[in-house]
C-alpha cells in the first residue's frame, strides 16, 4: 500500500528546530563520521557527506538517540527503525546532477526528512523512473512518503545541507 508525499512545516517547535541546529550543526563536538561517497556508487561520484547514527535496526547507536525520541516520537507515532543525520557540505562541480536514485531499505516502511537547516539541494522523489517532485529543504520542514519510492537530492551548492532521515514501521 502506498500513499501520497506529505510535507509538514514547522512540524516542531522553534524551539526544538533551534536546539537540533545547535546540537548538530553548532556543537563542534557532535560526533560526526566521514562517509567517502554518499552515494551507492563506491565512489564514483565522489561526493563526501558526514553522518552519524542515532538508531539502527531499532536499537540505540548513539547518546543522542535519546534527543531525537524526544522530540520526534509524538510526531512520528511510529516505531523508528533507522535514524541518521546527514550532512553534505558544498562542493564544486560543474555540472549539475543528482545522487543516486535509491530506497532506504527494502522491508515495507515509511521515510520521514527532517530538514534541519534551510538550503539548497532539493530531495527528489521519482515515479515510474522520472521525477515525480522536488522538495526544497526548509528548516523545521519534515517530508514523509512511502519507502518504496525512489529518492534522491542534489548536491548543495552554496549551503550545507543537513537533513535527519528516519526509516519507521508502516
Amino acid at each position: 500500500m502506498s500513499f501520497k508525499e506529505k510535507i509538514i512545516d514547522n512540524c516542531i517547535s522553534k524551539e526544538n528546530q533551534n536546539l537540533l541546529i545547535n546540537e548538530i550543526i553548532n556543537n563542534n563536538f557532535f560526533p560526526w563520521y566521514l562517509n567517502t561517497d554518499l552515494t551507492f556508487k563506491k565512489g564514483k561520484q565522489k561526493r563526501p557527506s558526514m553522518s552519524h547514527i542515532f538508531i539502527n535496526n531499532k536499537k540505540q547507536n548513539s547518546t543522542k538517540a535519546e534527543l531525537i525520541y524526544s522530540i520526534f516520537s509524538k510526531i512520528l507515532n511510529k516505531n523508528i527503525i533507522n535514524c541518521k543525520t546527514i550532512l553534505q557540505l558544498p562542493i564544486n562541480t560543474k555540472t549539475i546532477s543528482y545522487d543516486t536514485p535509491h530506497i532506504d531499505m527494502h522491508e515495507p516502511h515509511i521515510v520521514c526528512l527532517y530538514y534541519v537547516i534551510n538550503s539548497d539541494g532539493e530531495t527528489i522523489l521519482f515515479k515510474n523512473k522520472k521525477i515525480h517532485k522536488k522538495i526544497k529543504p526548509k528548516q523545521g520542514r519534515l517530508l514523509i512518503f512511502d519507502g518504496n519510492m525512489v529518492h534522491t537530492a542534489y548536491q548543495p551548492k552554496k549551503n550545507i545541507r543537513c537533513i535527519i532521515n528516519f526509516n519507521v514501521e508502516k
